[in-house]
């Protein structure tokens, strides 16, 4: 018999999904995400090109702010508005605070079967977050393999595990990922240097 397609959910409703764990599980709220979600949007989108009018402000713009972009927020997620704008969806998801945002960036990536993954600063303090973000990764790993290996095997019985299992094996792929670009980076930055020095030899 043919399998019949598959269909994925809306995008949008990964990242509403993903807000609405947020707002439930932290002192975050509507009104301030919203905030978060217009000052992304509002520096990373060019005046010309801004689909939707968030606001910022001080004072009594401040206030109107708020309640301005609370609105835009609630009718994006309550479907009044249909579909998410690809910049909105940008600078929403960058608003999320962690792990929700790793954990959305990680199931937006693998609709496309992608992986996240973080860029790493080139500073030393930026390697070392890197670094612990990929120990972390792994003891998260660890941690979800435990109950399903308990048994000295993995089999239809560990479903229960199986889909943070995955998450968790997807996040320290991304994690290795980073790391490894900016091993790379640091390669073809050396390889580059060594081409200019071998060049001057050559012409001096």
């Amino acid at each position: 018999m043919k399998r019949g397609p598959q269909f994925q959910p809306p995008r949008q409703s990964v990242v509403y999904a993903y807000t609405r764990r947020m707002l439930d599980e932290t002192a975050i709220n509507a009104n301030s995400f919203a905030m978060a979600v217009a000052e992304q949007y509002l520096s990373n989108v060019a005046p010309d090109v801004r689909s939707v009018p968030f606001k910022l402000g001080e004072g009594d713009d401040l206030i109107r702010a708020l309640k301005a972009n609370g609105q835009i927020l609630r009718r994006f997620m309550d479907g009044t508005v249909k579909a998410l704008p690809a910049d909105v969806e940008d600078a929403w998801v960058m608003a999320l605070s962690e792990p929700y945002r790793s954990d959305c960036e990680r199931d937006l990536a693998q609709r496309r079967g992608r992986w996240s993954m973080r860029q790493v600063d080139a500073t030393e303090s930026g390697q070392m977050i890197g670094l612990g973000e990929l120990m972390t990764e792994v003891g998260k790993l660890c941690e979800s393999l435990a109950p399903a290996v308990a048994d000295g095997r993995i089999d239809h019985a560990d479903l229960p595990h199986a889909r943070r299992i995955l998450s968790n094996s997807d996040d320290v792929i991304g994690a290795v990922l980073s790391m490894r670009r900016r091993i790379t980076d640091v390669l073809a930055a050396e390889g580059m240097s060594q081409a200019m020095h071998g060049e001057g030899s050559r012409h001096g």
